[in-house]
């Protein structure tokens, strides 16, 4: 397969992974993911293309995914990978955004599954940052920081539960 069929079945496993996350599909959605990065791991480093976005995006999923599983972690490590990939990928688009804080949230979650209480809640503190930092509007992302309070409630609950 040349490169250019490479990157469009790279392209299209993401996508697939996608769609199979969004219909809950957790195992197919992680298959999908590591077939688009086993892929781009295959790419020449000479290939022009933003390794590192792309790499982020999928990462930033099979957290997701893994984590949905029940495998915290590794959805951990993915999390860790993404965030990496997205640090060294400069400015981030709107959707980028949005899946750089899918990894920051599911770093969280799963430090706080893993028992790392105090690193749990840095990182989720650390997504309510970005967020402000980037600007988003509160009111259509009511759902999210709803989401992220209730995990820092319920960590500092189990914090206090475990001092007694």
């Amino acid at each position: 397969m040349n490169t250019v069929s490479v990157m469009r079945v790279m392209r299209e496993a993401n996508e697939e992974a996608n769609r199979a996350f969004h219909q809950s599909n957790y195992q197919g959605a992680v298959e999908c993911y590591n077939k688009a990065l086993g892929l781009c791991s295959s790419l020449p480093v000479d290939v022009s293309f933003d390794r590192a976005r792309f790499e982020a995006v999928v990462y930033s999923g099979l957290s997701a995914a893994l984590g949905r599983l029940g495998k915290h972690l590794e959805s951990f490590a993915a999390a860790n990978k993404a965030l990496v990939f997205f640090d060294q990928a400069g400015e981030l688009d709107a959707v980028e955004v949005g899946k750089y804080l899918v990894a920051q949230v599911n770093q969280g979650a799963a430090l706080a599954v893993l028992d790392c209480f105090p690193a749990a809640l840095e990182a989720l503190y650390r997504a309510k940052a970005i967020f402000s930092d980037k600007g988003l509007d509160a009111s259509k992302n009511r759902q999210w920081l709803e989401l992220v309070d209730g995990n820092i409630v319920a960590i500092n609950e189990q914090m206090k539960k475990r001092q007694l």
